[in-house]
């Protein structure tokens, strides 16, 4: 039997997230989910209790449906796994370079560095954790997962092409 996961992709109207739409030709700039009992996101700005800027769980309350933010919630394979890896994450600082480079990506089809699991940003942290967890009924995107913007693992969970 397949476990379930939420995921919560969120459009902002700051200046950063008015970059991440015209790059993307999008709207989501941000990508958090239910697990671990909480929010898990990782970050650029602290929120209360954060120690620096990176993935960290908040309240489970902290988005709304509506709030400019769509829940999607998918089948996986392993919630186990899908938690494993969360917890494997939780403290990773924010990767504000894997941010510029996703765009550079994008924008120009150049392969920028990649540094793995050192930092993270949103949609790479639950590109992650969907791949651990073993997602069922959509192809996560195809290229390198420091690249994935909030944009494109939306587009791939409900199916939009990538």
């Amino acid at each position: 039997m397949a476990d379930k996961i939420t995921l919560i992709f969120c459009s902002g109207d700051a200046w950063y997230s008015e970059v991440i739409k015209a790059v993307e030709h999008g709207t989501i700039t941000h990508v958090a989910g239910l697990i671990l009992g909480s929010t898990l996101e990782a970050q650029g700005i602290c929120d209360a209790g954060d120690k620096y800027p990176g993935c960290w769980l908040h309240p489970p309350s902290k988005y709304t449906d509506g709030q400019d933010c769509k829940f999607v919630t998918l089948q996986i394979n392993s919630l186990a796994a899908a938690e494993e890896k969360a917890r494997e994450l939780l403290g990773t600082p924010y990767s504000f370079h894997g941010c510029i480079e996703a765009g550079v990506q994008m924008l120009f089809n150049l392969e920028p560095p990649v540094d793995g699991e050192l930092t993270m940003m949103c949609s790479e942290t639950w590109t992650r954790i969907l791949e651990a967890g073993g997602p069922i009924g959509f192809a996560l995107p195809d290229f390198k997962v420091d690249f994935v913007a909030p944009q494109r693992l939306y587009d791939a969970v409900i199916g939009g092409a990538v």
